[in-house]
C-alpha cells in the first residue's frame, strides 16, 4: 500500500507539471577533458621469501582517457524546466575491452561488461558512447522548488561524504529568507522489476532513503543539518536460512538513522568548514534470523588562510572502521558495510593517489583503499598561489588506519561466493603522500594541469603474518586538458 500511494504522489506531480508551451528555450553546460596518466606500479606489494619472488602489479602502467559531460535545460516556461546530463565517450584511448574486437566508437549490448578473463572479475565500468545520468523536472511554484525524475542527490554541504549519484526521487525545496527547508524520497533499488519471479516474493527487496534538510546561510556563515532514514533490504530472502553459509554474505536488511550537520564560514582572510556523519541502525539476517546494532562515524574540518594571492591551510579527515578481530565473525562483514554508511564520498579527494575516484576507475584500485576514504585518519598541511594565468598546490598527507584488523582481500569459492582472507596489518600507517599540481588558464574556457603525487607506503601494506610480504613505494604523473562551456 506504501508503494502504492508513492507512485500515485509522483504521477500527480508529473501531471501537474505537464502543461503546454508554445516554444523552448534550450540552454547547455558542460565539460571535455582529455588526460595522460602515469603509475609507476599497481599494487603496493610484493613478496620476497626463499629464493621466491612475486611482485604483484609491479609492472607500470601508462594511458589516456577522456570523457564529455553534457547538461542541458530545456526552459518550458518560466518556472519549470527539463534536465537532462548525459557522459560520451569515457574510456581510455585504443581500450576494446569493452565490447569485443571492434573500435572504440562502436556500439555494445546494454547488459555487457567489461571481461578480464575471470568471470569473478567483470567490471561494468565501461559506458555507452552515450550515457544518460540525469533527466528530471524542475518545478519552482509558489509552495516551494520541485524535482522529480533521476535526480542528483548524495550532495550536502561540504564535498565531504558527496558523491553526486543519480536515482530516481522526488524532491522539495522551500527558500525561507536565509534558511531553506527541504525533504527527498529517494529509490536506489527496486526488487519488483529486478526480481519478475513473483513467486519469490521479493517486491520489499528495496533501497530506499528519505531525508529533510534545514539550513542557514548569510555572507558569512553557511550551515544546515540533514536527517535521513535509509533502508537497504536487495538481498532480504535470498539466501537460504543456514548457519553454515559464507559469514560474510550480505545482510538481509540495514536500516537507521544518519544524522550529517556541517558548516561553513568566512572571516575575513580564514575560511574554515567542516562535516560530520553518525549513523546508528540496525542489522536484519538470512541465514540466522537475528539482528544487531550498528554504528558508524566520519568527519572532516579544513581551515584555510589567505596571504594575498597564496594560501595556506590544513585538514583533518576521519571514517571509522572494523576490527575484524574483537568482532563476532558472522558480523564482520555486516560491520564493514557499517563503516561505508559514513565515509569520505567519491566526490572527496584529497590526494591524488590515495582515496582518489579518478584512480580507481581507471587505474585500478592500486591500494585497495578507494574509492571514498574509509577505515582512516586523515591529516593534511596545504599551501597554493595565484599568479597571473597559473595556479599552484602542493601538499603534504599522512593517513592512519582506524583499525588495523580489516578484511582487504578475497578469495572465490565459486564464481558467486566470495570468502574473505582476513589480512593482519603490521602497522596502522598508510604511508605519507606529497602532491603537486601546476594548472595554466590557456583561456577562460581551457586549462591544462601537470601534476605528481609519491607515496611512501606504510606498515598497513605489509602482512603481520608474513615477515616477506613488502610495502613499495608508488609515484604517479598525471596531465589534463579541460574544456568547459
Amino acid at each position: 500500500m506504501k508503494k502504492f500511494w508513492i507512485v500515485l504522489a509522483s504521477l500527480a506531480l508529473v501531471a501537474a507539471f505537464a502543461m503546454p508551451a508554445a516554444a523552448v528555450d534550450v540552454k547547455f553546460s558542460g565539460e571535455f577533458y582529455v588526460a595522460g596518466d602515469y603509475y609507476n606500479r599497481t599494487t603496493p606489494n610484493k613478496i620476497n621469501t626463499g629464493g621466491f619472488s612475486y611482485d604483484f602489479g609491479g609492472a607500470s602502467t601508462a594511458f589516456f582517457h577522456q570523457r564529455l559531460r553534457v547538461q542541458t535545460e530545456f526552459a518550458v516556461s518560466p518556472g519549470l524546466s527539463l534536465i537532462t546530463r548525459f557522459d560520451a565517450l569515457e574510456k581510455m584511448w585504443g581500450d576494446t575491452a569493452w565490447n569485443g574486437t571492434r573500435g572504440d566508437t562502436f556500439g555494445r549490448p546494454a547488459g555487457s561488461s567489461r571481461y578480464y578473463g575471470n568471470a569473478d572479475y567483470l567490471e561494468s565500468k565501461a559506458q555507452e558512447n552515450i550515457e544518460f545520468e540525469y533527466a528530471y523536472i524542475q518545478y519552482a511554484s509558489p509552495a516551494g522548488i520541485f524535482f522529480v525524475g533521476y535526480i542528483p542527490w548524495d550532495v550536502w554541504g561540504t564535498s565531504f561524504g558527496d558523491s553526486k549519484r543519480a536515482s530516481g526521487g522526488i524532491m522539495w525545496v522551500k527558500p525561507l529568507g536565509n534558511w531553506t527547508i527541504g525533504a527527498l524520497y529517494v529509490k536506489n533499488w527496486e526488487g519488483s522489476t529486478t526480481y519478475k519471479q513473483p513467486w519469490l516474493n521479493r517486491n520489499d527487496n528495496d533501497d530506499n532513503a528519505y531525508v529533510g534538510i534545514v539550513s542557514y546561510a548569510n555572507d558569512k556563515v553557511d550551515t544546515g543539518m540533514k536527517v535521513a532514514y535509509r533502508r537497504i533490504a536487495n538481498n532480504k530472502g535470498i539466501y537460504p536460512v543456514d548457519s553454515n553459509y559464507d559469514w560474510n554474505l550480505p545482510p538481509a536488511e540495514v536500516n537507521g538513522f544518519l544524522l550529517t550537520p556541517y558548516f561553513k564560514g568566512q572571516f575575513g582572510p580564514v575560511k574554515v568548514q567542516g562535516e560530520l556523519e553518525y549513523f546508528d541502525g540496525r542489522v536484519e539476517y538470512n541465514f540466522d534470523q537475528r539482528h544487531t546494532d550498528i554504528r558508524a562515524l566520519s568527519a572532516y574540518a579544513d581551515a584555510q588562510v589567505a596571504i594575498g594571492p597564496a594560501y595556506v591551510g590544513g585538514l583533518f579527515a576521519y571514517a571509522s572502521g572494523v576490527d575484524a578481530a574483537k568482532a563476532d565473525k558472522k558480523l564482520t562483514g555486516t560491520n564493514a558495510l557499517a563503516s561505508e554508511m559514513c565515509w569520505g564520498g567519491r566526490d572527496f579527494k584529497p590526494t591524488l593517489i590515495l582515496w582518489n575516484e579518478d584512480v580507481v576507475d581507471w587505474a585500478g584500485n592500486i591500494t585497495f583503499q578507494g574509492p571514498g576514504m574509509k577505515n582512516a585518519k586523515l591529516f593534511q598541511i596545504y599551501a597554493g598561489a595565484a599568479v597571473k594565468d597559473f595556479d599552484f598546490k602542493v601538499s603534504l598527507s599522512h593517513a592512519r588506519a582506524v583499525e588495523t584488523n580489516t578484511i582487504q582481500w578475497y578469495y572465490y569459492t565459486s564464481s558467486i561466493i566470495k570468502q574473505p582472507l582476513p589480512r593482519v596489518a603490521k602497522g596502522s600507517s598508510y604511508g605519507w603522500e606529497l602532491d603537486g599540481t601546476v594548472t595554466y588558464k590557456i583561456t577562460n574556457n581551457l586549462s591544462y594541469m601537470v601534476g605528481a603525487g609519491y607515496l611512501w607506503t606504510g606498515k598497513y601494506f605489509e602482512r603481520k603474518d608474513y615477515d616477506f610480504f613488502e610495502a613499495k613505494n608508488i609515484y604517479m604523473f598525471t596531465n589534463k586538458l579541460t574544456l568547459t562551456f
